[in-house]
């Protein structure tokens, strides 16, 4: 079985990117769920919802939540209560706040700890949301997995290993990443810290599963890494 841990769909200015095909593109790589959160410029945690009903067994919601907005906090208790979504997308440079900030997170962390929910996130070598900004998120909180994106590319990947190495909530996960920061994921933080990802339909999900079967031979891992580790944190 295959989890692709990271696909955006929806509409934003330029692009209206449907659920349809999405599945069009799992079914050509082989991918059996793949989760699935609202496109950032336009959020509508609606039209995941309404996906994640007609195609259950290809679907995980996640929402996508602005921590400036006001209602923010009860539009996620919205989406974990009311649509179960499986945890929270957040991105630091399209909102513009740093990962670290506190007095902004804290209230969205604590409902991902209430509700049993993970946390997944943008995380390149951007000033504001630099691989320790978020393990400082995962410290605090130990009890929600925060999954990093992108594994620190291009300038500090082998920071977020080491992080990921050392923090038991704290994993990486493969999208948009070169192999060598894949590997040395591997090889540092260990199989069982990293999650596949495509960053669909921005990244190739037939390159992404490449670039993991380049890296690491080991079947047991393999399954780990591509499936096991996301329903572990996912309580699937």
């Amino acid at each position: 079985m295959i989890i692709d841990m990271l696909a955006h769909i929806g509409m934003k200015k330029g692009e209206n990117y449907k659920v349809e095909s999405l599945i069009e593109l799992m079914d050509n790589a082989k991918i059996d769920m793949s989760m699935i959160c609202s496109q950032l410029e336009t959020i509508d945690n609606d039209y995941i919802y309404d996906c994640t009903k007609r195609f259950p067994n290809r679907t995980l919601g996640f929402a996508v939540i602005n921590p400036w907005d006001i209602d923010g906090e009860i539009e996620l208790e919205r989406c974990f209560k009311d649509y179960g979504f499986y945890g929270l997308k957040m991105n630091a440079i399209r909102f513009g706040y740093s990962a670290d900030r506190h007095s902004v997170l804290d209230p969205f962390f604590c409902l991902c700890r209430k509700y049993k929910k993970c946390v997944v996130v943008h995380g390149q070598s951007d000033m504001f949301s630099i691989p320790d900004k978020w393990a400082e998120m995962a410290r605090s909180y130990p009890d929600v997995p925060v999954v990093l994106f992108h594994i620190g590319v291009p300038l500090m990947a082998d920071r977020a290993c080491e992080l990921a190495h050392d923090i038991p909530n704290f994993y990486l996960s493969t999208c948009g990443a070169y192999v060598p920061a894949i590997k040395s994921a591997y090889e540092i933080a260990g199989p069982e810290k990293i999650l596949f990802s495509t960053d669909a339909p921005f990244g190739s999900p037939s390159q992404e599963l490449e670039k993991l079967a380049y890296v690491c031979k080991n079947p047991v891992h393999m399954e780990m890494m591509l499936c096991g580790n996301a329903a572990r944190i996912m309580n699937l």
